[in-house]
């Protein structure tokens, strides 16, 4: 191969790959400016530059910039991350244009330890794991020579339950050269924990932990969205457009560095595409460009927003939830006690509740066997008082995921916002669920008439 075919090659490989600003800023609060000499030092990794500031003027941000906002812990909060967020979009549509990420930290010894973390990642493979997958040794043999961790779980600030076994600051197993993105309930609000999980990861070596501030995950793209090849800063920026797409306003943050590419990945998952035409109505723009799960098309559309719908993650969700599962099939079978339903009754709503849940787990993923089989139980339930009075089999369907959601408003675990969010994916996955049962109850009703 002559010289000139070698040079499109190289020049090709180098296009082909993610795309990162001309500029990266570590932005350092101007409170711990004494530690200008270690923020210098993760400047210098990226061939940025360092600004001490008050973050009053953000004005020498571009759009495409890369920042890392070394922040003091007493500053950062909710109302810290949606003013930057605000200050930041430049074009008005909504979602901020630099790639951000966020660093809380309490002194130099968080600085230095995260200035090591930066300098001995390396990218390799992307693990992906669900509440009650595994246990704690099968995680630990999973997770180990990855560099993405991607976990699904019941938690907050404090940590994330997995089922058998808890991710806490006391209980991190080996986190160091591993990037983490925490599909979870409010592990981002560390400022409501002296301990939280977000900062202990990255003092214990992870260059990046991915999390929300509010309830719900930190996106409904495809799990394997995070694993595209892309920065992980970029990706949060891609996550929040999708959410405020649909009308929930941005709620993933990057803690660490935005610029971190998580694993080696030769071909991507996710299509840039500039935002013109149809497509551009369809999914969301960041900075003149939509990122699709795929060629833009149906089947694009399907994975970018299938997963808001998504009943098994729903009901996964619920039932996996200390003591709400239980609590609800206990109250069910106490009804059931007291509605005394005939053989034919009970077999009927039992198939019914088993071919939606099969029909359903095939497009949407089946739970736990542990968690299929409560859910099976519930909707064999629902079923039965379904077939007594419609409505009131709708209304047990929607309540449980309903009264979740209003505690959490209550609680000010969610905001009103979100909650509203919430509510109407609930009130239309059970309207799904019910549709089914409606459908196999007429089938079977027919099958076993005499």
């Amino acid at each position: 191969m002559g010289f000139d075919r070698w040079f499109l090659v190289i020049l090709a490989f180098f296009l082909s790959l993610p795309v990162v600003s001309a500029h990266y800023y570590v932005v350092l609060d101007e409170d711990l400016s004494y530690l200008k000499p270690y923020a210098a030092e993760i400047a210098g990794l990226h061939n940025g530059s360092l600004v001490v500031s008050n973050f009053s003027n953000l004005s020498f941000l571009s759009a495409d910039d890369y920042a890392l906002f070394v922040v003091g812990r007493s500053r950062f909060n909710e109302g810290f991350v949606y003013s930057v967020y605000k200050r930041l979009d430049f074009d008005g549509d909504g979602i901020y244009d630099p790639v951000l990420g966020f660093l809380p930290i309490w002194g130099a010894d968080d600085l230095v330890r995260f200035w090591w973390a930066v300098i001995d990642f390396k990218p390799a493979r992307a693990v992906f794991v669900q509440y009650g997958e595994v246990d704690w040794k099968g995680f630990q043999r999973l997770s180990e020579n990855s560099s993405l961790i991607w976990l699904e779980g019941h938690g907050g600030p404090e940590g994330i339950s997995m089922g058998s076994w808890d991710l806490y600051p006391s209980n991190l197993g080996n986190v160091a050269g591993k990037a983490f993105v925490l599909e979870s309930c409010d592990v981002g609000k560390i400022w409501e924990t002296e301990d939280p999980l977000v900062t202990a990861l990255i003092r214990a070596g992870s260059p990046a932990v991915v999390a929300s501030i509010d309830m719900g995950g930190v996106s409904y793209l495809p799990k394997t969205f995070w694993a595209s090849g892309y920065p992980l800063g970029k990706l949060v920026q891609i996550s929040n457009a999708y959410f405020l797409k649909v009308g929930v306003p941005a709620k993933a943050v990057l803690f660490g560095d935005p610029s971190v590419v998580p694993v080696n990945s030769s071909g991507r998952n996710l299509v840039v595409s500039p935002a013109v035409g149809i497509y551009a109505r369809i999914f969301p723009s960041v900075n003149g460009y939509i990122y699709t799960p795929g060629e833009p098309g149906l089947g694009a559309m399907i994975r970018a927003y299938g997963n808001l719908f998504s009943v098994m993650d729903l009901w996964r969700g619920v039932f996996t939830m200390k003591g709400a599962g239980s609590s609800m099939v206990l109250v069910s079978l106490f009804v059931f006690i007291l509605f005394r339903p005939n053989r034919r009754d009970i077999i009927l709503s039992g198939l019914s509740a088993v071919a939606s849940f099969v029909i359903l787990g095939v497009l949407m993923g089946y739970p736990p066997l542990g968690t299929s089989f409560s859910i099976v139980l519930f909707w064999t339930l629902v079923a039965l008082f379904a077939g007594k009075k419609a409505s009131v089999g709708l209304i047990v369907l929607f309540l449980p995921p309903a009264t979740i959601t209003l505690m959490a408003v209550l609680s000010g675990i969610a905001t009103l916002h979100y909650g509203f969010f919430l509510v109407i994916i609930s009130l239309t996955s059970s309207l799904i669920v019910f549709a089914l049962f409606i459908l196999f109850k007429g089938v079977f009703g027919r099958l076993l008439s005499p």
